[in-house]
């Protein structure tokens, strides 16, 4: 697995970015988280396309 990055904008709570990033994604990649190491789903996509997950340790955004 691959280490992510803090998504950018950072998104003031967990409904702020499910309303940016709309779309369920079933086949999301695992990332590591960078903050806590953990391991978080990238499980919701934008409109545009660009993939993305939430740590819910750390309540940040994280992409690939």
């Amino acid at each position: 697995m691959i280490t992510g990055k803090w998504l950018q904008p950072r998104h003031a709570s967990e409904e702020v970015f499910e309303r940016d990033f709309p779309q369920g994604e079933l086949t999301g990649l695992d990332v590591y988280c960078p903050g806590c190491k953990g391991y978080t789903k990238l499980s919701r996509k934008n409109p545009m396309g660009r993939i993305a997950g939430w740590c819910k340790k750390c309540s940040r955004g994280v992409c690939p």
